[in-house]
């Protein structure tokens, strides 16, 4: 999956994901999204790559990140239940990690509150830190990823196959 940053972001370009469809979508407030993308600058004036809460952008949606920095994305066989941030935009580079609790829409019915999220995980596998440009750099300012999600409200395994009791 390959989402822009949103800072140079073509207009319809995806810059954020859903992360029970996984759908990568606009960071559009019609747009169900759980963390928006971005490539832009830091401190140094280094291009970076961003994984934000939606509450680092906008006044709703609500998830937490946790990057993993001392785990592959395959050996992660659960999602983390607690220690989530939704407020501090994270800075990744290719090969981190993320572990994503986002309060879903479709897990809206569940009476528990625990079982009311989704639990994900995400792998960056590449940044093109170059800007974007429509005619000569289509691909400036991306970020491709891959992405797990276990689509079972409040279920935090990763594993394929059906959960076992």
């Amino acid at each position: 999956m390959a989402v822009y940053g949103l800072s140079e972001a073509p207009l319809n370009g995806p810059t954020a994901i859903n992360t029970f469809v996984p759908l990568a979508v606009r960071t559009d407030p019609t747009q169900n999204y759980d963390v928006v993308f971005d490539v832009r600058p830091d401190s140094a004036g280094t291009p970076t790559a961003y994984i934000l809460p939606p509450r680092a952008v906008a006044s709703f949606g609500n998830a937490g990140l946790i990057r993993d920095t001392t785990q592959t994305f395959d050996a992660i066989t659960q999602a983390p239940v607690n220690g989530y941030n939704d407020s501090t935009i994270v800075p990744v580079k290719a090969g981190d990690v993320v572990s994503v609790l986002a309060l879903s829409f479709a897990c809206s019915s569940e009476l528990v509150t625990g079982r009311q999220v989704i639990y994900s995980k995400i792998v960056i596998d590449s940044v093109h830190y170059t800007p974007y440009d429509p005619f000569t750099n289509p691909s400036g300012s991306t970020i491709y990823l891959r992405i797990r999600v276990d689509p079972n409200c409040g279920f935090i395994s990763f594993l394929s196959g059906l959960p076992t009791f």
